[in-house]
């Protein structure tokens, strides 16, 4: 028989159970403003082994470490002098930074490298977890290794729901799209290693590298999110630019605008991402969209490139890796 998990209201007696299971070493579903995540306690290597278990994730995969402060993160990696200012502009937020980790962090939780990825998330539910805690909280997406994120609870009961007891709602995530991640091993040279909701551009730093597309599958990675193909649903994503028209679409495909086409009647099968083309609201839009069209019996999709701008970045990156082919 299938267990069946919790979707829990962000009540008071609710975040306490969630703390509790926590506590136990269980993991959960949570909210954050990015998308949702599946949390267990990163200092306790059992708990984490269970996060890399129920998602089916490769151990070469490293976790982001979520604290409720500046200060509680400063326990547990080493700081430098823009982390520091990065994260008094943009903490709590979207903003991930990889720093050199002290030994509190499991090797399982970094891939074996001796750093770690850290930040202070905005959600505030999340934020009314964290605060009941007094360890920092490991937690990826929480859907299946590979497949599409989740930015709604029942997104997570869906695909997790038989390998966790309960999702924590707080509604639909803000951004959609996986936080901003930047490289400050090294603080004369940052990197950002995945784009997200914070642009390079808003981070107001030289960045002197750009995000490989490529890396090693079987080695360990630097961040979360760099693996070639990932974020990808069931059905085949075929890309299209931005501002043109897809080719080769049959019958059973769909066709994902930016924006709503000027046709005053679009087809069954064509969807768009926001009214006016705003880029953040296709961020929100864009994996809530794929998740139901995933449920559908699509052939194929054919999904419209962002403009390269912004949170566009993000959004083309996703997409990319989406669209890989599989091996």
């Amino acid at each position: 028989m299938r267990h069946v998990c919790k979707i829990l209201s962000p009540t008071a007696e609710n975040l306490d159970l969630c703390a509790d299971l926590l506590r136990d070493e269980a993991v959960i579903g949570v909210p954050t403003e990015t998308v949702y995540g599946l949390a267990g306690n990163a200092l306790c290597e059992s708990s984490v082994r269970k996060i890399f278990e129920v998602k089916g994730r490769p151990l070469i995969d490293p976790l982001i470490v979520h604290f409720s402060s500046i200060e509680d993160a400063e326990v547990h990696v080493e700081f430098n002098q823009c982390a520091r200012e990065l994260a008094a502009q943009f903490w709590p937020g979207a903003l991930t930074l990889i720093l050199p980790k002290k030994a509190s962090i499991s090797d399982l939780v970094t891939a074996g490298l001796p750093s770690a990825a850290v930040r202070v998330p905005g959600h505030p539910v999340f934020r009314s977890l964290l605060e009941r805690l007094d360890f920092p909280l490991a937690a990826p997406s929480a859907n299946p290794f590979g497949y599409v994120s989740p930015t709604l609870a029942e997104h997570v009961e869906s695909t997790l729901g038989d390998r966790i007891l309960v999702v924590l709602d707080g509604g639909a995530c803000d951004h959609g799209v996986e936080s901003t991640i930047v490289d400050l091993r090294d603080p004369d040279a940052p990197k950002i290693l995945r784009p997200g909701p914070i642009s390079a551009e808003a981070l107001g730093i030289q960045i002197t590298d750009t995000p490989q597309t490529k890396t090693p599958e079987q080695t360990a990675q630097a961040a979360p999110g760099m693996l070639t193909q990932h974020y990808s649903p069931n059905t085949p994503i075929q890309l299209f630019s931005h501002g043109e028209q897809p080719n080769g679409v049959q019958g059973s495909d769909a066709i994902v605008y930016n924006t709503k086409p000027a046709s005053s009647e679009p087809s069954a099968d064509t969807f768009w991402l926001s009214e006016s083309g705003d880029l953040a609201e296709i961020a929100h839009n864009l994996f809530m969209l794929i998740q139901k069209m995933d449920k559908a019996s699509y052939t194929r999709l054919h999904v419209e490139r962002a403009a390269d701008e912004g949170i566009g970045v993000a959004i083309n990156d996703r997409l990319s890796r989406a669209a890989a082919k599989r091996e």
